[in-house]
């Protein structure tokens, strides 16, 4: 059972404005793009919360993915990518990346990616000081209610 921590989790809101490499033969947005942005969604989520040191020597790769798709994005369309971690087991952390426009769901895809060491591309298990960049503390839980799911 994955842990999901001692309370709720940060969530990171990054925005994307779609440009026409990301549309196809159907004038929206390609199927493939989706894992492009949530990769580079998640990396910046990583990049916020983290301090500079762990960013440099872990990273994190892809295990798995479940991509759901509710309805289409079309050219100059801002998304937003809404990050949040849903759990971690071991050396798995199980993502949440939710597309919105106009605070309606475009896709929503499910992500495990397991941790890294960049140097030796040995997995690392996600301890509690490397979990804890995710958790919100006691005083942005109060801050950032409104920005929680």
């Amino acid at each position: 059972m994955p842990d999901h921590g001692p309370g709720r989790y940060v969530e990171y809101r990054h925005p994307i404005r779609v440009g026409p490499g990301a549309i196809d033969d159907l004038d929206h947005v390609n199927n493939a793009i989706y894992l492009m942005w949530m990769q580079e969604a998640v990396n910046a989520y990583w990049r916020k919360t983290a301090p500079p040191e762990q960013v440099e020597t872990l990273a994190w790769i892809a295990h798995r993915h479940d991509v759901v798709y509710h309805r289409p994005a079309v050219l100059h369309d801002l998304i937003v990518a809404v990050v949040r971690v849903i759990g971690h087991q071991g050396c798995r952390a199980h993502f949440e990346t939710r597309f919105e426009r106009n605070s309606e769901d475009v896709a929503i895809v499910e992500s495990t990616l397991v941790c890294i060491d960049r140097g030796s591309r040995q997995l690392v298990r996600i301890r509690p000081d490397l979990a804890q960049h995710f958790y919100l503390r006691d005083t942005e839980a109060t801050t950032a209610s409104g920005a929680m799911r």
